[in-house]
């Protein structure tokens, strides 16, 4: 690191020097363009007043050109929400968070030189934030996160032949790398103070924490992390925060006819738990499908499984009129699975005496609610438009729940009437405090 330079120390004093601040108020939010009703909405749940500290601006050729606030973020608590959706804001996205980390504020006196002698004279302060939680939402990558072994015998992509010749490439662990990468060394000589207390020499850098969202899969992402980064990774679930406003919307449901039903097992394992925590249902009433996957292809079976306290397997092949089937599952991106589900239970509801039913009498018999935590709908308008047609044809007694993590599809739900769009803000305002 450079040396005390006594005429930087001065300027920077008089002008810039802030002190260190270790949080005294509510922590500042930082939204990617695509997330900005949702840092607004954090930021007031907050008590932040402010989230307007990050231009996006880009150059006329559409190379990024971004700026940023510096006294906001220097001595905060930052919290960047990051957007995984809009791809071509990832690496200014990925620049900024570096930033945030540690930033050279050049001496007034430079300007003149058009800032180019600063790093080189060792003529600047070194700012950062106190420490930084990246929120993201939605994590795109999410389905590739390991490695399969693929073929195309007669021109169609397979993972199912035991001795592939191809490889994909784990994705998710790569972004999570990324996330995680050091922030580059101050430049030139280095800094000649810092604008907290907090040493240059060994340089301190503040911690990071990877905050993710109903992640698909935790532990691939969590390894992609070196062992001795400083960035710590945080993984909540928004299924429990959900069970607990779907009580309170449902206030007329009796529990021991409510069912609990998960489109593969996969999900099933994972959210077991807090279905029994949050709602305290009986084992018979948590329910699953199984389903298979090769490549693209999704079969679902056309049976209702569950486990019993001992670890037996049954099936459940009939409801009756009074019952509630709530689905949940973490994305979706057709609506396929989620609806075939629809389709399965009401088929299996019978009359008084077990008689059959017509769909309109399995529609109007069997309420069913759905929960996606993130509606990806491949991320395109019609495919949105599709899952609302499906909607009205299930019938009003059929309702659909979502987060806001997605966008630019959840905003086309917003006038849907048998659709709701949870705000992500309300979750998080507890964990980001």
């Amino acid at each position: 690191m450079g040396q005390s330079n006594s005429m930087c120390r001065s300027q920077c004093s008089q002008a810039d020097f802030t002190g260190e601040l270790l949080e005294t108020g509510p922590p500042l939010v930082i939204a990617a363009p695509g997330l900005a009703k949702m840092g607004q909405d954090l930021a007031e749940k907050t008590g932040s007043e402010d989230i307007a500290s990050v231009d996006w601006d880009s150059f006329p050729s559409g190379d990024p050109n971004i700026r940023f606030r510096w006294q906001d973020v220097q001595g905060q608590h930052v919290v960047f929400l990051f957007d995984t959706v809009d791809r071509s804001r990832l690496f200014e996205q990925l620049a900024l968070l570096q930033q945030l980390q540690g930033f050279p504020l050049p001496d007034a006196d430079d300007s003149p030189r058009k800032w180019k002698t600063y790093a080189q004279e060792g003529r600047y302060a070194w700012g950062r934030a106190h420490r930084i939680t990246v929120v993201i939402p939605w994590y795109r990558p999410c389905q590739m996160e390991r490695t399969s072994r693929w073929e195309a015998p007669e021109g169609v992509w397979t993972n199912s032949v035991p001795e592939g010749r191809w490889l994909d490439i784990p994705f998710a662990q790569s972004l999570a790398a990324l996330l995680s990468a050091p922030a580059p060394q101050p430049p030139g000589k280095g800094p000649a103070l810092a604008l907290d207390s907090r040493p240059l020499v060994p340089l301190w850098r503040p911690p990071v924490t990877l905050f993710f969202v109903e992640l698909h899969e935790e532990d691939p992402v969590k390894s992609a992390i070196a062992p001795n980064s400083s960035v710590s990774v945080r993984t909540e679930r928004f299924v429990p925060f959900f069970l607990t406003k779907f009580l309170e919307r449902q206030r007329s449901i009796n529990l021991s006819q409510l069912f609990v039903l998960f489109p593969d097992h996969g999900a099933y394992e994972r959210y077991f738990n807090s279905v029994k925590e949050c709602l305290g249902l009986e084992n018979e009433n948590i329910l699953y499908i199984n389903k298979t996957r090769v490549g693209d292809k999704i079969k679902q079976e056309q049976k209702l499984f569950y486990q019993s306290s001992l670890g037996a397997t049954s099936e459940r092949a009939i409801f009756k009129r009074g019952q509630h089937v709530l689905i949940i599952d973490d994305f979706t991106n057709s609506g396929g699975t989620l609806f075939g589900a629809v389709a399965l239970v009401r088929s299996l509801l019978k009359g008084e005496f077990g008689q059959a039913l017509s769909e309109q009498e399995q529609a109007e018999g069997l309420p069913v609610s759905i929960f996606v935590s993130h509606l990806v709908a491949a991320y395109k308008e019609e495919t949105v438009k599709k899952i609302r047609q499906k909607l009205t044809d299930l019938g009003p007694q059929c309702r659909f729940y979502t987060t806001d993590s997605i966008p630019t599809t959840t905003n086309l739900l917003l006038d849907e009437p048998q659709a709701e769009v949870l705000p992500i803000a309300d979750f998080l305002m507890e964990y980001v405090r």
